[in-house]
């Protein structure tokens, strides 16, 4: 997070003043402990405290990269991390011995495909767990985060702790169950619940995808726009539960804590747009048909165990409209936002860019006045942005080449795939001699008009197998190939089939290759058999052994196919990584390549065989259906076969 936003010894002198006094005047350090520490709120609530000099210990999990990233964080600072859930009634018990202050942000809220009953044993039993622990520890001030999601729909006027509570969903009604035994036990235990309003700012990743939709051009309305979102800007919010600790009054009762303005989700995207000196798109969508849609495929979907990818909680963002007062938390603690939302997306869009989630390129006057990542490090001005390579490339972030320290040291031996290892195609039909045709039709179609004309370019190709690309490289009229692979028995059928390929893993073959040997690489072994710390250090690998502007083929299994690209992933141990047309251009130009032209690798070519066209208009009628779901939540995914590939040049 940016230090620069709202600094922290501020933050920490101004929460300090609300401290009970005797502890104000011993400088006394507190033991806080944070449940769903390792999220957005918690892992900001977890440093401010740090910062005021506490001992600070969290509960949370590492279910997403984000929860990764934000626990790297905490225990660099000297956050004591315990890894869990506070449905295991030990660990809780453990974590909070010996605590003065517990703040309780742990919740089951946006996981899908899972039972009710997850969210009651989250959002309930999880509560009273950690209130019987609080108990058992003699905690003096528990923080119950809940959620403005126990008012429902729509209601006249601005809400407040009277306003009356209409629960919509499991979310809700589970988050409200657990308000209830929070103040249920207020005979045994001090405790505040806290309603939180939507939160933005540094460290959400969620406000992110509408970010980049709006830069892209992607995002439409849906309805009038006119409906009202009261968001809080994460700051604003963790002054707030530290002055809801603090309080002595504030104990047994319920506060609304929203940011400084309610304002239109028109006025909204409006002002991010302003920001990233985009144009909204004057176009919208009626809100009714969209919302039939919706329910529609919750009632076919759901049934067959299949997530919707347009339900109706995902069209709240358009249609439910809130409005809140946070006078009691003013008149009862002190509390009041001070930072507005154009400013706190200012602020948020300065730190996507410092993270490198957004560029600056397109930004007013060009991201001047915003730092850009490189290397690692913060820099100024912002690069370049990429150039294109054909109607269906991606533009992304074009980062220097970075050479990293995994590059020269990874061996094939110390690769996580070993049942079927990157450096082997595995992917082949039983009878072997069979494939050379079939694969050999697949790769004329997807690739071969994509290749350098020069029939003399130096080729490698990466995992070779039985030398399928060799073959039709070779039948191609390429004079200058050489196949490699791990496994001696697929590279004997290329042998007798006079193929020049070798035995040979390839991260030694490539360590040992002198820089610009290749003007060709194909990696004909999937990507996601590859770690992304692997991955990279195997596009490192292949960049310096690319001649200047040389070309770099790979593929991988995409993740935007709302069919195939979860089971992708999961039906094979070896898979490590599913790509989108966006990610899969954004590693190769983290890691020094650029004109990248990302692809759909089309399996339906095989033109003899009627039942090809049969698929082939299945397919593409799906795609259409897929990208205008997409486009609903201002998504700008266009490619949805199995397989996505993509070419690229060396940079400079």
């Amino acid at each position: 997070m940016s230090t620069d936003e709202v600094p922290v010894g501020d933050l920490a002198r101004s929460t300090s003043r609300f401290r009970p006094e005797h502890e104000r005047e011993q400088g006394h350090a507190m033991q806080v402990v944070i449940t769903g520490g390792t999220g957005f709120i918690g892992s900001r609530l977890a440093l401010r405290c740090l910062a005021e000099g506490h001992r600070v210990r969290v509960l949370g999990q590492e279910n997403t990269p984000a929860e990764a990233r934000n626990r790297a964080q905490l225990e660099a600072e000297g956050v004591e991390v315990h890894l869990g859930s506070v449905t295991d009634r030990r660990q809780v018990f453990s974590t909070i011995q010996g605590a003065d202050w517990v703040f309780h942000l742990a919740a089951a809220q946006h996981e899908a495909n899972v039972p009710d009953r997850h969210f009651w044993d989250v959002n309930v039993e999880g509560t009273r767990n950690v209130l019987e622990a609080c108990v058992a520890a003699q905690v003096q001030r528990l923080v119950h985060g809940s959620t403005i999601g126990v008012y429902g729909s729509a209601l006249a006027g601005p809400l407040d702790e009277s306003s009356p509570v209409r629960p919509d969903n499991i979310y809700g009604r589970t988050k409200l169950e657990g308000e209830r035994l929070v103040l249920a036990h207020q005979e045994r235990l001090p405790a505040v619940v806290v309603r939180i309003s939507e939160t933005y700012g540094p460290g959400d990743l969620r406000l992110l995808k509408l970010f980049r939709a709006i830069q892209k051009g992607a995002f439409f309305l849906i309805g009038d726009g006119q409906n009202l979102h009261h968001l809080i800007y994460v700051e604003d919010l963790v002054r707030g539960l530290l002055q809801a600790a603090a309080s002595e009054e504030a104990a047994g009762q319920v506060f609304v804590l929203a940011g400084k303005e309610a304002l239109t989700t028109r006025e909204m995207v409006e002002t991010i747009a302003q920001a990233l000196g985009a144009r909204l798109p004057r176009i919208s969508v009626p809100l009714l048909p969209v919302l039939g849609v919706a329910v529609a495929m919750e009632t076919v979907l759901r049934p067959l165990g299949i997530q919707p990818p347009l339900h109706r909680r995902r069209m709240d963002f358009f249609r439910k409209s809130f409005h809140f007062s946070s006078h009691r938390a003013a008149e009862v603690f002190g509390f009041r936002p001070e930072v507005s939302f154009a400013e706190g997306v200012r602020r948020t869009l300065r730190w996507y860019v410092e993270q490198g989630y957004l560029s600056s390129a397109h930004l007013p006057s060009g991201g001047a006045h915003l730092p850009t990542r490189a290397n690692g490090r913060v820099q100024s001005p912002a690069p370049a942005s990429p150039e294109r390579a054909g109607p269906e490339a991606e533009e992304v972030d074009a980062q220097p080449y970075a050479q990293t320290a995994e590059a020269g040291v990874l061996s094939s031996q110390e690769l996580a795939a070993q049942i079927e290892p990157f450096d082997s195609f595995w992917e082949g039909p039983e009878d072997v001699a069979s494939g050379y045709a079939r694969f050999g039709q697949f790769y004329r179609v997807n690739y071969l008009p994509r290749l350098p004309r020069d029939r003399d370019a130096r080729i490698l190709v990466v995992s070779c197998g039985p030398g399928y690309f060799v073959n039709l490289l070779q039948e191609e009229g390429y004079t200058q190939v050489l196949g490699i692979d791990s496994d001696p028995a697929k590279v004997e059928h290329a042998r007798q089939r006079g193929l020049n390929c070798r035995v040979a893993r390839a991260f030694e073959f490539l360590q040992g290759t002198a820089p610009e040997s290749y003007d060709l690489i194909i990696c004909e072994q999937e990507l996601n058999h590859l770690t992304k710390r692997e991955m990279v250090a195997f596009l490192h690998l292949c960049r310096r052994a690319l001649a200047m502007d040389g070309m770099l083929v790979v593929h991988g299994l995409n993740g935007a196919n709302p069919i195939t690209g979860a089971e992708a992933l999961a039906q094979n141990f070896d898979h490590f990584n599913t790509f989108t047309a966006y990610s899969l251009a954004q590693v190769l130009a983290y890691c020094g390549y650029d004109r990248i032209s990302v692809f759909p690798l089309n399996l339906y070519v095989f033109y003899s065989n009627p039942f090809n066209y049969v698929a082939m208009a299945w397919a593409g009628l799906n795609a259409l259906l897929f990208r205008l779901n997409f486009m609903l939540y201002g998504k700008h995914n266009k490619i949805f076969t199995k397989k996505i590939g993509a070419v690229c040049r060396r940079g400079q």
